[in-house]
């Protein structure tokens, strides 16, 4: 997928012209690329430029935010299409405390239930004390933070120590958004076990910390 494409989808988004963003995501279609793969190649590097202006100041607040719209209207083009049986694997989701961006989250949700997940989608401005409750009421092992502001990239960490607070190190917390994206050493800082980097991503590594948790229990 060339990175053209990826730009005139972002193009599309800070336009706010959906049909334009549709289009693009067609001609994608023609040149081959399967419904599978349009998240990964083609969705994603653009959900990345656009984090990534809004982070640098390229564009400001309320563009991100109609950006933001126009991409949640043609999610439905970029889903992949297949659902499999239930896996067992719990997955909670949550987009940071003090943000409220949640497209990107929303359609790796999407993603993991049509791999046969158990997502449990905690929504926006989540603090860390709620991810470790629902952990505990879930049993899940896998918690995936999403952020696209700095700061509550930064504030992941408190998600961690809370975890370890709890007794809960056991749990693999993944993190995602541009701040990520951007900047892979901020994922260590804050104690992060891997960055999601669109649906096919957090497929792998869903998967691989599912066997991780596995060998070790």
């Amino acid at each position: 997928m060339s990175e053209d494409a990826a730009a005139r989808l972002y193009q599309a988004f800070v336009s706010q012209d959906p049909g334009g963003a549709i289009g693009v995501i067609e001609r994608a279609k023609r040149s081959g690329v399967a419904q599978a793969q349009l998240f990964d190649q083609l969705f994603a590097p653009a959900m990345s430029l656009l984090g990534g202006a809004w982070a640098s100041g390229a564009i400001d607040e309320y563009t991100f935010t109609q950006a933001a719209v126009i991409a949640e209207q043609i999610t439905s083009f970029v889903i992949p299409p297949t659902a499999s049986g239930d896996t067992g694997i719990t997955v909670l989701l949550g987009t940071m405390h003090h943000d409220q961006h949640t497209i990107e989250k929303d359609i790796t949700a999407a993603a993991l239930k049509e791999a046969g997940h158990r997502v449990v989608d905690l929504g926006a401005d989540v603090r860390p004390a709620e991810f470790l409750e629902r952990v505990e009421e879930t049993g899940a092992r896998i918690v995936i933070v999403y952020a696209q502001q700095i700061g509550a990239a930064r504030s992941v960490s408190r998600v961690r120590e809370m975890f370890a607070a709890g007794g809960r190190n056991d749990v693999a917390i993944l993190v995602a958004g541009g701040p990520f994206s951007a900047d892979a050493s901020l994922a260590r800082a804050v104690g992060a076990n891997g960055v999601v980097r669109g649906a096919e991503s957090a497929l792998k590594l869903v998967a691989k910390a599912a066997a991780r948790s596995e060998a070790e229990s």
